[in-house]
Protein backbone atom coordinates (compact mmCIF):
# COMPACT_ATOMS: atom_id res chain seq x y z
CA UNK A 1 0.00 0.00 0.00
CA UNK A 2 1.31 3.41 -0.68
CA UNK A 3 1.96 5.72 1.83
CA UNK A 4 -0.28 8.87 1.93
CA UNK A 5 1.91 11.59 0.59
CA UNK A 6 2.42 14.71 2.80
CA UNK A 7 3.51 18.04 2.05
CA UNK A 8 5.43 20.63 3.84
CA UNK A 9 3.59 24.07 3.26
CA UNK A 10 5.41 27.09 1.72
CA UNK A 11 6.43 29.56 4.46
CA UNK A 12 5.87 32.31 2.26
CA UNK A 13 1.83 31.33 1.90
CA UNK A 14 1.43 30.90 5.88
CA UNK A 15 -0.68 33.96 7.07
CA UNK A 16 -1.74 34.90 10.51
CA UNK A 17 -5.23 32.99 11.79
CA UNK A 18 -6.50 36.49 12.62
CA UNK A 19 -5.21 39.80 11.72
CA UNK A 20 -5.29 42.05 13.35
CA UNK A 21 -7.46 45.38 13.94
CA UNK A 22 -4.21 47.70 13.04
CA UNK A 23 -3.79 45.37 10.40
CA UNK A 24 -7.35 46.10 8.96
CA UNK A 25 -6.96 49.89 10.25
CA UNK A 26 -3.82 50.36 7.76
CA UNK A 27 -5.54 49.39 4.95
CA UNK A 28 -8.38 51.47 5.47
CA UNK A 29 -5.53 54.29 5.82
CA UNK A 30 -3.94 53.00 2.88
CA UNK A 31 -6.84 53.01 0.57
CA UNK A 32 -8.64 56.55 2.36
CA UNK A 33 -5.22 57.87 0.68
CA UNK A 34 -5.12 60.59 -2.18
CA UNK A 35 -3.78 58.04 -4.49
CA UNK A 36 -4.36 54.83 -3.12
CA UNK A 37 -2.56 51.47 -5.17
CA UNK A 38 -4.93 48.58 -6.25
CA UNK A 39 -6.02 46.19 -3.79
CA UNK A 40 -4.05 43.52 -5.95
CA UNK A 41 -0.83 45.40 -5.43
CA UNK A 42 -1.70 46.64 -1.71
CA UNK A 43 -2.48 42.64 -1.14
CA UNK A 44 0.53 41.98 -2.65
CA UNK A 45 2.77 44.26 -1.13
CA UNK A 46 1.86 43.50 2.27
CA UNK A 47 1.48 39.78 2.40
CA UNK A 48 -1.80 39.75 2.74
CA UNK A 49 -4.19 36.96 0.61
CA UNK A 50 -6.39 39.16 -1.57
CA UNK A 51 -9.65 37.60 -0.34
CA UNK A 52 -8.94 38.29 2.89
CA UNK A 53 -8.22 42.30 1.93
CA UNK A 54 -11.74 41.71 -0.19
CA UNK A 55 -13.27 40.90 2.99
CA UNK A 56 -12.25 44.05 4.99
CA UNK A 57 -13.12 46.15 2.41
CA UNK A 58 -16.52 44.66 2.25
CA UNK A 59 -17.37 44.19 5.76
CA UNK A 60 -15.83 47.38 7.12
CA UNK A 61 -16.47 49.84 4.30
CA UNK A 62 -18.60 52.78 6.04
CA UNK A 63 -21.00 54.59 4.14
CA UNK A 64 -20.16 57.75 2.36
CA UNK A 65 -22.36 60.23 5.23
CA UNK A 66 -21.00 58.25 8.33
CA UNK A 67 -17.78 60.07 9.40
CA UNK A 68 -18.06 58.52 12.62
CA UNK A 69 -17.30 54.90 10.85
CA UNK A 70 -14.76 56.31 8.55
CA UNK A 71 -12.91 57.12 11.82
CA UNK A 72 -13.33 54.29 13.74
CA UNK A 73 -11.72 52.07 11.20
CA UNK A 74 -8.21 54.34 10.73
CA UNK A 75 -5.28 53.42 12.94
CA UNK A 76 -6.13 57.11 14.86
CA UNK A 77 -9.67 55.88 15.29
CA UNK A 78 -8.68 52.18 16.36
CA UNK A 79 -6.20 53.47 19.23
CA UNK A 80 -9.21 56.06 20.12
CA UNK A 81 -11.29 52.75 20.35
CA UNK A 82 -8.50 51.08 22.49
CA UNK A 83 -8.06 53.97 24.69
CA UNK A 84 -11.97 54.61 25.31
CA UNK A 85 -12.27 50.48 26.25
CA UNK A 86 -9.53 50.01 28.91
CA UNK A 87 -10.00 53.65 30.49
CA UNK A 88 -13.71 52.13 30.80
CA UNK A 89 -12.81 48.81 32.36
CA UNK A 90 -10.01 50.45 34.64
CA UNK A 91 -12.88 53.35 36.05
CA UNK A 92 -15.57 51.60 36.35
CA UNK A 93 -15.06 47.74 36.97
CA UNK A 94 -11.51 47.90 38.78
CA UNK A 95 -11.68 51.75 40.48
CA UNK A 96 -16.06 52.12 40.35
CA UNK A 97 -16.37 48.73 41.54
CA UNK A 98 -19.49 47.92 38.86
CA UNK A 99 -19.69 45.39 37.17
CA UNK A 100 -18.24 44.26 33.50
CA UNK A 101 -21.87 44.45 32.35
CA UNK A 102 -22.43 48.00 32.80
CA UNK A 103 -19.14 48.71 30.75
CA UNK A 104 -21.04 47.08 27.83
CA UNK A 105 -23.98 49.21 28.47
CA UNK A 106 -21.63 52.09 28.37
CA UNK A 107 -20.60 50.82 24.75
CA UNK A 108 -24.03 50.67 24.15
CA UNK A 109 -25.21 53.78 25.41
CA UNK A 110 -22.30 55.70 23.41
CA UNK A 111 -22.83 54.03 20.03
CA UNK A 112 -19.16 52.00 20.33
CA UNK A 113 -21.28 48.49 20.09
CA UNK A 114 -20.85 49.19 16.47
CA UNK A 115 -16.98 48.91 16.80
CA UNK A 116 -16.50 46.88 19.87
CA UNK A 117 -18.27 44.25 21.38
CA UNK A 118 -19.99 45.19 23.89
CA UNK A 119 -21.21 41.37 25.57
CA UNK A 120 -19.50 40.13 28.76
CA UNK A 121 -17.96 37.22 27.04
CA UNK A 122 -16.10 39.74 24.87
CA UNK A 123 -14.96 41.99 27.39
CA UNK A 124 -14.02 39.37 30.03
CA UNK A 125 -10.70 38.72 28.36
CA UNK A 126 -10.10 41.68 27.82
CA UNK A 127 -10.45 42.42 32.06
CA UNK A 128 -8.64 39.13 32.45
CA UNK A 129 -5.56 40.45 30.19
CA UNK A 130 -5.97 44.35 31.87
CA UNK A 131 -5.45 42.50 35.86
CA UNK A 132 -2.33 40.21 34.09
CA UNK A 133 -0.80 43.54 32.85
CA UNK A 134 -1.20 45.71 35.91
CA UNK A 135 0.48 42.60 38.15
CA UNK A 136 3.42 43.09 35.26
CA UNK A 137 3.39 46.55 35.38
CA UNK A 138 3.96 46.67 39.21
CA UNK A 139 6.70 43.47 39.01
CA UNK A 140 8.72 45.75 36.09
CA UNK A 141 8.16 49.16 37.92
CA UNK A 142 8.62 48.40 41.66
CA UNK A 143 12.25 46.64 41.88
CA UNK A 144 13.41 49.68 39.40
CA UNK A 145 11.95 52.65 42.01
CA UNK A 146 13.47 50.70 45.15
CA UNK A 147 16.98 50.58 43.57
CA UNK A 148 16.70 54.54 43.03
CA UNK A 149 15.11 54.76 46.68
CA UNK A 150 17.41 56.76 49.51
CA UNK A 151 17.57 54.57 52.77
CA UNK A 152 14.48 56.14 54.80
CA UNK A 153 12.59 55.29 57.96
CA UNK A 154 9.11 54.59 57.45
CA UNK A 155 5.85 53.58 60.06
CA UNK A 156 2.97 50.75 58.88
CA UNK A 157 -0.42 51.08 59.72
CA UNK A 158 -1.95 47.46 59.84
CA UNK A 159 -5.12 45.92 59.35
CA UNK A 160 -7.02 42.90 58.52
CA UNK A 161 -10.23 43.07 56.05
CA UNK A 162 -12.59 39.67 56.24
CA UNK A 163 -14.26 40.20 52.51
CA UNK A 164 -13.22 36.43 51.24
CA UNK A 165 -13.03 32.79 53.15
CA UNK A 166 -9.25 33.91 54.45
CA UNK A 167 -8.47 37.17 56.39
CA UNK A 168 -6.78 39.59 53.53
CA UNK A 169 -3.78 41.64 54.98
CA UNK A 170 -3.53 45.04 54.39
CA UNK A 171 -0.77 47.79 55.44
CA UNK A 172 0.09 51.04 54.33
CA UNK A 173 2.67 53.90 54.44
CA UNK A 174 0.58 56.37 55.86
CA UNK A 175 2.62 59.79 54.78
CA UNK A 176 2.54 58.17 51.35
CA UNK A 177 -0.41 55.88 51.26
CA UNK A 178 1.66 53.41 49.60
CA UNK A 179 0.05 50.51 50.20
CA UNK A 180 2.94 47.76 51.32
CA UNK A 181 0.90 44.18 51.72
CA UNK A 182 -2.30 43.62 50.31
CA UNK A 183 -3.08 39.85 50.28
CA UNK A 184 -4.36 37.24 51.44
CA UNK A 185 -3.40 34.70 53.98
CA UNK A 186 -4.90 31.71 55.83
CA UNK A 187 -3.48 33.14 58.95
CA UNK A 188 -3.40 36.52 60.84
CA UNK A 189 -1.01 35.91 63.67
CA UNK A 190 2.00 37.71 64.35
CA UNK A 191 4.42 35.41 62.34
CA UNK A 192 2.01 35.55 59.12
CA UNK A 193 2.37 39.26 59.74
CA UNK A 194 5.89 39.64 59.72
CA UNK A 195 6.60 37.29 56.24
CA UNK A 196 3.88 39.38 54.75
CA UNK A 197 5.75 42.37 55.83
CA UNK A 198 9.16 41.07 54.71
CA UNK A 199 8.01 40.07 51.54
CA UNK A 200 5.93 43.41 50.96
CA UNK A 201 9.04 45.47 51.47
CA UNK A 202 11.53 42.72 50.15
CA UNK A 203 14.21 44.75 47.70
CA UNK A 204 13.58 48.30 49.74
CA UNK A 205 16.31 49.74 51.77
CA UNK A 206 14.17 50.53 54.53
CA UNK A 207 13.54 50.95 58.03
CA UNK A 208 10.07 50.20 59.85
CA UNK A 209 10.09 51.70 63.15
CA UNK A 210 6.81 52.25 64.00
CA UNK A 211 3.49 49.55 63.64
CA UNK A 212 0.07 51.63 63.85
CA UNK A 213 -2.96 49.61 64.68
CA UNK A 214 -5.97 48.78 66.58
CA UNK A 215 -5.25 46.11 69.89
CA UNK A 216 -5.46 42.82 68.52
CA UNK A 217 -3.08 40.75 70.06
CA UNK A 218 -1.73 39.35 66.60
CA UNK A 219 -0.39 43.10 65.11
CA UNK A 220 0.99 44.22 68.97
CA UNK A 221 3.09 40.67 69.35
CA UNK A 222 3.78 41.11 65.42
CA UNK A 223 5.57 44.63 66.40
CA UNK A 224 6.94 44.40 69.38
CA UNK A 225 7.93 40.95 69.04
CA UNK A 226 8.37 40.04 65.63
CA UNK A 227 9.99 43.04 64.32
CA UNK A 228 11.23 44.51 67.71
CA UNK A 229 9.36 47.73 66.99
CA UNK A 230 7.49 50.22 68.71
CA UNK A 231 3.31 49.58 68.41
CA UNK A 232 1.43 52.87 68.46
CA UNK A 233 -2.26 52.02 69.43
CA UNK A 234 -5.03 53.61 67.14
CA UNK A 235 -6.85 57.02 67.98
CA UNK A 236 -9.80 56.40 67.27
CA UNK A 237 -10.20 52.53 68.03
CA UNK A 238 -9.60 54.15 71.87
CA UNK A 239 -12.02 56.48 71.21
CA UNK A 240 -14.59 54.72 69.89
CA UNK A 241 -14.09 51.99 72.75
CA UNK A 242 -13.98 54.92 75.42
CA UNK A 243 -17.58 56.26 73.93
CA UNK A 244 -19.01 52.76 73.90
CA UNK A 245 -18.73 53.04 77.72
CA UNK A 246 -20.55 56.34 78.07
CA UNK A 247 -22.40 58.08 74.85
CA UNK A 248 -25.16 54.99 75.56
CA UNK A 249 -25.45 55.96 79.67
CA UNK A 250 -25.46 59.57 79.43
CA UNK A 251 -27.89 59.29 75.97
CA UNK A 252 -30.48 57.51 78.20
CA UNK A 253 -31.38 60.39 80.72
CA UNK A 254 -31.48 62.84 77.93
CA UNK A 255 -34.12 60.49 76.03
CA UNK A 256 -36.22 60.16 79.05
CA UNK A 257 -35.80 63.69 79.91
CA UNK A 258 -37.18 64.55 76.15
CA UNK A 259 -40.00 62.17 76.69
CA UNK A 260 -41.13 63.42 79.94
CA UNK A 261 -41.04 67.22 79.09
CA UNK A 262 -42.95 66.57 76.14
CA UNK A 263 -45.64 64.72 77.91
CA UNK A 264 -45.47 67.70 80.60
CA UNK A 265 -45.47 70.16 77.95
CA UNK A 266 -48.97 68.41 76.15
CA UNK A 267 -50.57 68.34 79.46
CA UNK A 268 -49.58 72.58 80.07
CA UNK A 269 -51.37 73.18 76.80
CA UNK A 270 -54.50 71.17 77.87
CA UNK A 271 -55.09 72.73 80.92
CA UNK A 272 -54.25 76.13 79.31
CA UNK A 273 -57.18 75.37 76.88
CA UNK A 274 -59.54 74.62 80.10
CA UNK A 275 -58.88 77.95 81.66
CA UNK A 276 -62.22 79.87 81.96
CA UNK A 277 -64.12 77.21 83.17
CA UNK A 278 -66.59 76.79 85.89
CA UNK A 279 -63.73 75.64 88.07
CA UNK A 280 -61.17 78.00 87.19
CA UNK A 281 -59.37 77.91 90.51
CA UNK A 282 -58.57 73.93 90.63
CA UNK A 283 -57.58 74.62 87.02
CA UNK A 284 -55.28 77.54 87.44
CA UNK A 285 -53.59 75.38 90.41
CA UNK A 286 -53.22 72.25 88.46
CA UNK A 287 -51.92 74.36 85.46
CA UNK A 288 -49.23 75.83 88.08
CA UNK A 289 -48.05 72.56 89.23
CA UNK A 290 -47.83 71.74 85.70
CA UNK A 291 -45.83 74.54 84.28
CA UNK A 292 -43.79 73.78 87.16
CA UNK A 293 -43.10 70.36 86.40
CA UNK A 294 -41.73 71.53 83.22
CA UNK A 295 -39.56 73.49 84.05
CA UNK A 296 -37.87 71.06 86.78
CA UNK A 297 -38.15 68.38 83.32
CA UNK A 298 -36.51 71.26 81.28
CA UNK A 299 -33.51 72.04 84.26
CA UNK A 300 -32.88 68.01 84.27
CA UNK A 301 -32.47 67.98 80.26
CA UNK A 302 -30.20 70.79 80.41
CA UNK A 303 -28.10 68.85 83.19
CA UNK A 304 -28.09 65.85 81.28
CA UNK A 305 -27.46 67.25 77.98
CA UNK A 306 -24.45 69.43 79.57
CA UNK A 307 -22.94 66.02 81.35
CA UNK A 308 -23.05 64.33 78.02
CA UNK A 309 -21.62 67.36 76.09
CA UNK A 310 -18.55 67.55 78.90
CA UNK A 311 -17.80 63.74 78.21
CA UNK A 312 -17.78 64.44 74.46
CA UNK A 313 -15.68 67.25 74.60
CA UNK A 314 -13.09 65.43 76.74
CA UNK A 315 -13.15 62.52 74.79
CA UNK A 316 -12.64 65.03 71.23
CA UNK A 317 -10.07 66.68 73.38
CA UNK A 318 -8.11 63.45 73.25
CA UNK A 319 -7.56 63.47 69.34
CA UNK A 320 -7.01 67.12 69.76
CA UNK A 321 -4.20 67.64 71.69
CA UNK A 322 -2.62 63.69 70.87
CA UNK A 323 0.26 65.61 69.42
CA UNK A 324 3.76 66.02 69.20
CA UNK A 325 3.60 69.65 68.70
CA UNK A 326 1.06 72.65 70.09
CA UNK A 327 -1.70 72.94 67.62
CA UNK A 328 -1.80 76.55 68.56
CA UNK A 329 1.71 77.96 69.22
CA UNK A 330 3.57 75.28 67.03
CA UNK A 331 5.90 74.50 70.21
CA UNK A 332 6.99 71.35 71.24
CA UNK A 333 5.40 68.82 73.42
CA UNK A 334 7.21 67.04 75.85
CA UNK A 335 5.93 63.46 77.29
CA UNK A 336 5.37 64.60 80.74
CA UNK A 337 3.30 67.55 79.31
CA UNK A 338 1.03 64.86 76.58
CA UNK A 339 0.44 62.84 80.12
CA UNK A 340 -0.87 66.53 81.81
CA UNK A 341 -3.32 67.15 78.46
CA UNK A 342 -4.34 63.81 78.04
CA UNK A 343 -5.03 63.03 81.86
CA UNK A 344 -7.54 66.10 82.05
CA UNK A 345 -9.29 65.58 79.01
CA UNK A 346 -9.41 62.14 80.41
CA UNK A 347 -10.63 63.52 83.89
CA UNK A 348 -13.27 65.44 82.38
CA UNK A 349 -14.64 62.83 80.60
CA UNK A 350 -14.66 60.63 84.14
CA UNK A 351 -16.56 63.35 86.12
CA UNK A 352 -19.18 63.80 84.25
CA UNK A 353 -19.62 59.80 83.99
CA UNK A 354 -19.31 60.36 88.13
CA UNK A 355 -22.20 62.97 87.83
CA UNK A 356 -24.78 61.21 86.10
CA UNK A 357 -23.96 57.94 88.42
CA UNK A 358 -23.50 55.96 85.40
CA UNK A 359 -22.21 52.25 87.38
CA UNK A 360 -19.57 49.92 86.89
CA UNK A 361 -19.32 49.66 82.93
CA UNK A 362 -18.39 53.35 82.74
CA UNK A 363 -15.73 53.33 85.11
CA UNK A 364 -14.22 50.11 83.90
CA UNK A 365 -14.09 51.81 80.72
CA UNK A 366 -12.40 55.05 82.36
CA UNK A 367 -9.66 53.12 83.56
CA UNK A 368 -9.30 51.05 80.23
CA UNK A 369 -8.81 54.17 78.85
CA UNK A 370 -5.68 55.29 81.12
CA UNK A 371 -4.25 52.78 80.03
CA UNK A 372 -4.58 53.73 76.55
CA UNK A 373 -3.99 56.86 77.55
CA UNK A 374 -0.36 55.59 79.19
CA UNK A 375 0.83 54.00 75.72
CA UNK A 376 -0.04 57.10 73.62
CA UNK A 377 2.26 58.92 75.79
CA UNK A 378 4.94 56.51 75.60
CA UNK A 379 4.71 56.58 71.44
CA UNK A 380 5.48 60.76 72.12
CA UNK A 381 8.46 59.85 74.49
CA UNK A 382 9.52 57.04 71.65
CA UNK A 383 9.40 59.87 68.47
CA UNK A 384 11.20 62.59 70.53
CA UNK A 385 13.63 59.88 71.64
CA UNK A 386 13.90 59.20 67.41
CA UNK A 387 14.33 62.75 66.64
CA UNK A 388 17.26 63.60 69.39
CA UNK A 389 19.10 60.56 67.82
CA UNK A 390 18.35 61.83 64.32
CA UNK A 391 19.72 65.64 65.02
CA UNK A 392 22.55 64.40 66.75
CA UNK A 393 23.91 62.82 63.70
CA UNK A 394 23.05 66.13 61.97
CA UNK A 395 26.12 67.68 63.58
CA UNK A 396 24.33 70.44 64.20
CA UNK A 397 25.32 73.40 66.56
CA UNK A 398 23.15 74.13 69.53
CA UNK A 399 21.22 77.00 67.91
CA UNK A 400 20.83 75.06 65.46
CA UNK A 401 19.38 72.17 66.29
CA UNK A 402 16.56 74.23 68.51
CA UNK A 403 15.74 75.66 65.09
CA UNK A 404 15.56 72.37 63.61
CA UNK A 405 13.15 71.29 67.22
CA UNK A 406 11.49 74.08 67.51
CA UNK A 407 10.49 75.65 64.20
CA UNK A 408 11.31 73.17 61.03
CA UNK A 409 9.66 69.95 62.75
CA UNK A 410 6.58 71.55 63.67
CA UNK A 411 6.12 73.33 60.20
CA UNK A 412 6.71 69.99 58.12
CA UNK A 413 4.46 68.31 60.88
CA UNK A 414 1.22 70.42 60.82
CA UNK A 415 1.97 70.95 56.62
CA UNK A 416 0.91 66.94 56.86
CA UNK A 417 -1.34 67.06 59.68
CA UNK A 418 -3.45 70.43 58.29
CA UNK A 419 -5.41 68.44 55.92
CA UNK A 420 -6.75 66.10 58.45
CA UNK A 421 -8.16 68.93 60.68
CA UNK A 422 -11.40 68.78 61.80
CA UNK A 423 -13.26 71.63 60.15
CA UNK A 424 -12.15 73.85 56.74
CA UNK A 425 -11.37 77.12 59.16
CA UNK A 426 -9.06 74.90 60.87
CA UNK A 427 -7.29 73.61 57.95
CA UNK A 428 -6.12 76.83 56.51
CA UNK A 429 -5.05 77.85 60.19
CA UNK A 430 -2.82 74.88 60.50
CA UNK A 431 -1.68 75.47 56.67
CA UNK A 432 -0.86 78.75 57.59
CA UNK A 433 0.94 78.04 60.97
CA UNK A 434 2.61 75.55 58.91
CA UNK A 435 4.02 78.38 56.29
CA UNK A 436 4.78 80.42 59.37
CA UNK A 437 7.01 77.88 61.11
CA UNK A 438 8.86 76.78 58.33
CA UNK A 439 10.14 80.82 57.13
CA UNK A 440 11.00 81.38 60.87
CA UNK A 441 13.16 78.30 60.85
CA UNK A 442 14.90 79.38 57.07
CA UNK A 443 14.77 83.11 57.51
CA UNK A 444 17.82 85.13 56.49
CA UNK A 445 20.12 85.84 59.30
CA UNK A 446 18.59 82.72 61.44
CA UNK A 447 20.38 80.07 62.49
CA UNK A 448 20.06 77.67 59.90
CA UNK A 449 20.56 80.39 57.06
CA UNK A 450 24.37 79.94 57.42
CA UNK A 451 24.39 75.89 56.47
CA UNK A 452 26.10 75.07 53.29
CA UNK A 453 23.18 74.16 50.40
CA UNK A 454 24.03 70.29 50.83
CA UNK A 455 23.60 70.27 54.64
CA UNK A 456 20.07 72.39 54.01
CA UNK A 457 18.33 70.26 52.02
CA UNK A 458 19.89 67.12 54.13
CA UNK A 459 18.04 68.80 56.83
CA UNK A 460 15.21 69.32 55.48
CA UNK A 461 15.13 65.60 54.21
CA UNK A 462 15.41 64.45 57.81
CA UNK A 463 12.83 67.32 59.19
CA UNK A 464 10.41 65.98 56.76
CA UNK A 465 11.43 62.29 57.58
CA UNK A 466 10.83 62.44 61.60
CA UNK A 467 7.75 64.59 60.92
CA UNK A 468 5.93 61.77 59.34
CA UNK A 469 7.16 58.94 61.88
CA UNK A 470 4.42 60.33 64.16
CA UNK A 471 1.43 58.09 63.29
CA UNK A 472 -1.92 58.77 65.00
CA UNK A 473 -4.38 56.67 63.69
CA UNK A 474 -4.62 53.53 61.14
CA UNK A 475 -7.33 55.31 59.11
CA UNK A 476 -5.65 54.96 55.81
CA UNK A 477 -6.36 51.00 56.15
CA UNK A 478 -9.57 51.62 57.37
CA UNK A 479 -10.41 53.53 54.36
CA UNK A 480 -8.96 50.59 52.41
CA UNK A 481 -10.75 48.02 53.79
CA UNK A 482 -13.86 50.26 53.25
CA UNK A 483 -12.66 50.60 49.50
CA UNK A 484 -12.72 46.15 49.26
CA UNK A 485 -15.77 45.71 50.77
CA UNK A 486 -17.13 48.17 48.26
CA UNK A 487 -15.56 45.66 45.81
CA UNK A 488 -16.72 42.94 47.49
CA UNK A 489 -20.23 43.89 47.05
CA UNK A 490 -20.20 44.73 43.74
CA UNK A 491 -18.45 41.63 42.44
CA UNK A 492 -19.21 38.70 44.93
CA UNK A 493 -15.30 37.51 45.30
CA UNK A 494 -12.33 39.63 44.54
CA UNK A 495 -9.57 37.43 43.44
CA UNK A 496 -5.85 36.97 44.08
CA UNK A 497 -5.69 38.72 40.02
CA UNK A 498 -8.12 41.22 40.89
CA UNK A 499 -6.94 42.43 44.54
CA UNK A 500 -3.28 42.45 42.85
CA UNK A 501 -4.82 44.72 40.08
CA UNK A 502 -6.36 46.89 42.64
CA UNK A 503 -3.53 47.22 44.60
CA UNK A 504 -1.34 48.84 41.87
CA UNK A 505 -4.06 51.10 40.33
CA UNK A 506 -4.35 52.65 44.13
CA UNK A 507 -0.07 53.00 43.97
CA UNK A 508 0.22 54.17 40.65
CA UNK A 509 -3.03 55.17 38.81
CA UNK A 510 -4.63 57.08 41.63
CA UNK A 511 -3.80 60.88 42.14
CA UNK A 512 -4.13 63.69 45.05
CA UNK A 513 -4.90 66.87 44.53
CA UNK A 514 -1.42 67.75 43.59
CA UNK A 515 -1.03 65.53 40.82
CA UNK A 516 1.10 62.83 42.57
CA UNK A 517 0.53 59.46 43.03
CA UNK A 518 1.11 57.56 46.32
CA UNK A 519 4.12 55.77 44.17
CA UNK A 520 5.88 59.16 43.85
CA UNK A 521 5.42 60.15 47.10
CA UNK A 522 6.61 56.92 48.61
CA UNK A 523 9.64 56.25 45.97
CA UNK A 524 10.24 60.31 45.53
CA UNK A 525 11.03 59.18 41.92
CA UNK A 526 8.54 59.43 39.01
CA UNK A 527 7.41 56.41 36.99
CA UNK A 528 6.23 55.67 34.01
CA UNK A 529 2.46 56.16 33.29
CA UNK A 530 0.42 52.98 34.01
CA UNK A 531 -2.28 53.90 31.45
CA UNK A 532 -0.21 54.50 28.09
CA UNK A 533 1.84 51.23 29.45
CA UNK A 534 -1.30 49.44 29.30
CA UNK A 535 -2.49 50.32 25.92
CA UNK A 536 0.92 49.34 24.39
CA UNK A 537 0.09 46.00 25.54
CA UNK A 538 -3.49 45.26 25.83
CA UNK A 539 -4.87 42.85 23.20
CA UNK A 540 -6.87 43.77 19.88
CA UNK A 541 -10.13 44.83 20.69
CA UNK A 542 -13.00 42.15 20.29
CA UNK A 543 -15.54 42.72 17.23
CA UNK A 544 -19.08 42.71 17.61
CA UNK A 545 -20.91 39.94 16.71
CA UNK A 546 -22.49 39.60 12.69
CA UNK A 547 -26.25 40.93 12.94
CA UNK A 548 -28.41 38.14 12.60
CA UNK A 549 -30.41 37.94 9.45
CA UNK A 550 -33.88 39.86 9.13
CA UNK A 551 -35.52 36.84 8.16
CA UNK A 552 -33.66 34.48 10.28
CA UNK A 553 -34.59 36.89 13.41
CA UNK A 554 -38.40 37.06 12.81
CA UNK A 555 -38.91 33.12 11.80
CA UNK A 556 -41.44 31.49 13.35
Amino acid sequence: MTPPQTTTPDPAQQHPARWSRVDVAAAFDHFGSPNPSSQRQYAREQDIPRSTLGHWMRRDDPCDDDPIAAFCHSTAGQSFLQAIVVAALTTFSLRGACGIRLVGVFLRDSGLDRFVGPSRGALYPLLVALESQLAAFDEQERPRLAALMPRRSVTAALDEHFHAATPCLVAIEPVSNFILVECYRDRRDALTWKEALVEGTRGMDLDLVLITSDLARGLIRCAEKGLGVMHSPDLFHGQRDLLRSLLLPLNRPVRQAEKELEKAAARTARLDCLAGTPQPQVEELALIASVRAELAIEGRLEQARQCRETALQGVRGLGDDYHPFDRHTGKPVTAQEAQTRLSAHLDRAGKAAEESDLGERAGQGIDKARAWVTALVGCVAWFWGVVSARLEGLDLAETQEREVREALLPGHYWEKAARRARTSAERRRLRGLAEELKRGAWREGGALASLPAEQKAEVSRVAKECAGLFSRSSSCVEGRNGRLSLHHHGHGKVSAARLTALRVIHNYMARRDDGTTAAERFFGQGHEDVFAWLLRRMPDLPRPAAKRQEAARQAG
